[in-house]
Parts: structure tokens; sequence; C-alpha cells
């Protein structure tokens, strides 16, 4: 680590270029206590460790990545074998209006990461990666490091527009609709679902709201609860339904409206779908 950074008094220094782009292969990995002069990004390829950020224990596996910003107390301890990609960053590889910045989420402020001001929780220091999408960040970080080796004609730009496609992708997984209980579908996401089932939602839009493609959305949503949007949305207004039949004096068709349909084919036929009887058969049976 050497050729990497420059120590004084336990704080660590970047030397040279603005960014760094390693892989790291240990047979231990351990360092200790101590704060550095830039951001760095630690990502797991293989093996486990646990990252301390200011006192805090961040256990990691292959998928994980973790941010410690300027000046935060950071240590490592880990596994023999671990490998990791280490991503040191000077504020002006980004931009040079950051130069004189000491948080890493300064370029929150830029107009290319703007969409992300709202909805990124900065206290997040752990991003967890899974599926196909840890095959898209791992992609990512392959070419870097391929850029940085071969060095062919425009390769500095290449390097940077990848560079912002992964912190695109961090953001993502930073946001506060898509915290880690799921590993990508958050309970605050579900919550909504559940609180607003009355109004039109629609995959697409519920999508747009957590910043993905529909197609992306559809695929982990089902992968994180086991039916596509669609089916989850029915199930939610059923059970709201059911709840309703048998703690009110409500007509069917008002709580028809009241748990998002408008159709009354399909609400008989989800209904019944679901538990096995109509809706006024079902109160019938229950009172």
């Amino acid at each position: 680590m050497e050729d990497i950074y420059s120590k004084k008094e336990n704080t660590f220094f970047l030397s040279g270029d603005a960014y760094v782009f390693s892989v790291c292969t240990v047979d231990n990995i351990m360092y200790e206590e101590h704060t550095h002069k830039f951001v760095e990004m630690v990502y797991m390829l293989r093996g486990k460790c646990v990252h301390t950020i200011d006192g805090v224990d961040y256990p990691v596996g292959h998928g994980d990545l973790v941010i410690i910003n300027y000046n935060q107390t950071h240590s490592i301890r880990g596994d023999v074998g671990g490998e990791y990609v280490n991503i040191l960053i000077k504020p002006e590889y980004i931009n040079k209006s950051l130069a004189n910045k000491e948080n890493a989420f300064e370029l929150l402020n830029l107009s290319e990461f703007e969409s992300f001001r709202k909805i990124l929780d900065e206290n997040q220091r752990k991003v967890s990666f899974a599926g196909e999408e840890r095959n898209q960040i791992e992609r990512i970080i392959r070419l870097i490091m391929d850029e940085l080796n071969q060095k062919q004609p425009g390769y500095e730009l290449a390097v940077r527009s990848q560079m912002n496609l992964l912190i695109i992708m961090i953001f993502r997984q930073m946001s506060f609709k898509f915290e880690t209980h799921f590993d990508g579908i958050s309970d605050k996401l579900l919550t909504y679902i559940s609180a607003n089932c009355a109004q039109r939602l629609t995959l697409s839009g519920v999508a747009q709201m957590c910043a993905y493609n529909s197609s992306y959305f559809s695929r982990i949503f089902k992968m994180h609860t086991g039916m596509n949007f669609t089916a989850y949305l029915r199930n939610i207004r059923i059970e709201k339904a059911e709840k309703l039949l048998l703690s009110t004096d409500n007509k069917i068709q008002e709580i028809m409206y009241d748990v998002g349909y408008t159709d009354p084919t399909r609400f008989f036929e989800d209904f019944k779908s679901l538990k096995g009887m109509s809706p006024l058969k079902y109160r019938k049976s229950k009172k």
C-alpha cells in the first residue's frame, strides 16, 4: 500500500492521482484505526470482514460495499483469503468545484445527481448488492480496472463514465425507499403500498418513485416478495376488504371502492379466488 498512501499521525493521504482503484487479495485483513483525507469505498469480492467506522461495526461479505467519508475513524479486521476492491477518490475527481469539500455527499449539489438529493440516506454506510445488481456492479468494476490497466485512448473519459454509473447504482441502493431490510425492497415501500392501495397504483408509477425502470423494478420486486406487483397489490386489497367486511357494516360496493377496485366483477373474482367464496357469503359465514 506504500504506492497508494502516505501517512502522517495515523492519517492517510492519497498520493498523486485523484482516484485509485485496486483489487486487494490478502491472507488476513487487518488495518488499525485511522482516518484519511479522501473518500474510500470498499467492495467485498470474496470472504468476510468487519469495518468499524466511527465506533460502529459493519460486517460485510460478497456484494457488500461500505463508504468511509473524510476524517471518519476506520479500521478493518477480516477472514483469511478475503478479496476486496478499494476505491479511493479525491473530490476534485468528480468535479473541480468540490476540491475543497470534506463530505462525499457534496456531489449531490451537482446537477447530475440532483434527483437523489431528497431520497438519499446519508447516514447509511453499508450498501448491499445481490443477484443481477451484484453482477452489474462487478462488471462496472472490471471495466474500470481494464481501462486503467490498458490506458487506451480515451480511457480517462471511459473511467469517469463508468464511475458515474457506479455512483448512481450506489445512490439507488442508499435511497430511503430501498433500505436494506429486504436487500432492495424496503419496509417503507411496502407500507406505502398498503396505506395507498385504494389509490390508482401502477407498476410504472411506483418504479418511477423509486428511480428505477419498470422492468428492473418488476424483477427485484418479485425476487423479494415472491410475487409480481399486480398479485401483491391484489392480495393487499383483498386482505383489507376482508377486514372491512368483518369490522364494519358497510355495503360491499363501498368496501370495493375503499380498497381500490372500480370493477365489481374483478373484485368478486379476486375475492373468491383468495378466500374461496363471495364477499357476501364470507361475511355471513364469519358473523
